[in-house]
């Protein structure tokens, strides 16, 4: 495994909205602080932090998204920096997870409910509809 966490083996990226601003009295955006403590907090995982310019989820500022090479994504909002323990739990969730989904079962509470803005099937996703 590379130390570079931009070429880590992982199955499981977390991105997270650099472009947000949100009401505060700092000048660094609130994503690009989350993206420095998840680094951090992910130095010894088999995860990547990686940022992206927009979730497109502006109403649920600051932002991540939780993608899974082969299995599903996940769209979160009202995070802090005080969410990183959590953000890095419910990614490992993912990671672990033999079916590429995030239970719902132990997620901490910052990746429920209104907290959670979307759930995104992996590309090679089929269910069969009832005929």
């Amino acid at each position: 495994m590379s130390d570079d966490p931009a070429i880590r083996d992982t199955d499981v990226t977390i991105f997270v909205c650099t472009n947000c601003r949100c009401a505060t009295d700092s000048e660094l955006r609130p994503g690009v602080a989350l993206i420095e403590a998840l680094r951090d907090a992910t130095a010894d995982l088999p995860l990547a932090v990686k940022p992206v310019t927009c979730l497109a989820n502006c109403q649920k500022s600051p932002s991540a998204a939780f993608s899974h090479r082969s299995g599903w994504s996940y769209v979160f909002g009202h995070l802090a920096l005080e969410n990183v323990p959590d953000i890095v739990t419910g990614a490992m969730m993912l990671a672990e997870d033999e079916r590429g989904f995030l239970p719902l079962r132990g997620r901490p509470t910052c990746l429920r409910g209104n907290g959670m803005s979307a759930r995104i099937p992996p590309f090679n996703h089929h269910e069969d509809m009832p005929t």
